[in-house]
């Protein structure tokens, strides 16, 4: 089982937290809310700075919380720990950013051009949105995908005009309607 506590790579921003409070005596409760622990865990923190017994509770002053968790995290042994912690969380994001597959869509100057002008301009010519129905023209597969990702930034930076324009309701033609749509047409076949 570790021996340090969950909450040591956070002793920095728990300083500042408590140098802003304006109370001058720490309980169980404000340090859940404060530092936002659980209950085990602020009493056990309380435990280890020193509070005393008040009643039913354990009480310590401010001034001696902030020096006694100056002084954990400046203890070697809590201050390797801390520095481990950040060293895996480094490794992790690396580890990710190495997984994430790079796009098939090389984006060259004029293309970077385009997606910049789409920014103010709106979608280029070749995609046109109805309600329901994106259509997207292209000549071949690369241009396909020039176009997608032109579609992608245009998404990203005005999703709410093209989320009404996509989801706006699709006009239905009632049953008489379309009947007589079609009597016309059966009529000049025959």
């Amino acid at each position: 089982m570790n021996s340090y506590p969950s909450w040591i790579h956070r002793i920095p921003k728990m300083i500042e937290a408590l140098a802003l409070l304006d109370q001058e005596w720490i309980d169980r409760e404000l340090v859940e809310r404060v530092f936002d622990l659980r209950k085990t865990a602020a009493f056990h923190l309380l435990r280890r700075m020193g509070a005393q017994r008040c009643g039913h509770s354990l009480m310590i002053g401010r001034g001696l919380l902030m020096a006694r968790l100056r002084e954990a995290h400046e203890h070697h042994d809590w201050h390797w720990e801390s520095e481990r912690r950040q060293a895996v969380q480094r490794r992790i994001g690396s580890l990710e950013t190495q997984l994430r597959r790079k796009s098939l869509v090389p984006v060259d100057a004029a293309l970077a051009k385009r997606m910049a002008e789409l920014r103010t301009a709106g979608l280029p010519g070749t995609i046109h949105l109805t309600a329901g129905l994106p259509t997207i023209r292209c000549n071949d597969m690369e241009d396909l995908l020039r176009q997608l990702v032109l579609f992608a930034e245009t998404v990203d930076t005005d999703y709410a005009r093209l989320r009404a324009l996509i989801e706006a309701p699709v006009p239905h033609r009632s049953p008489a309607s379309e009947t007589k749509a079609v009597s016309p047409e059966l009529s000049q076949s025959a």
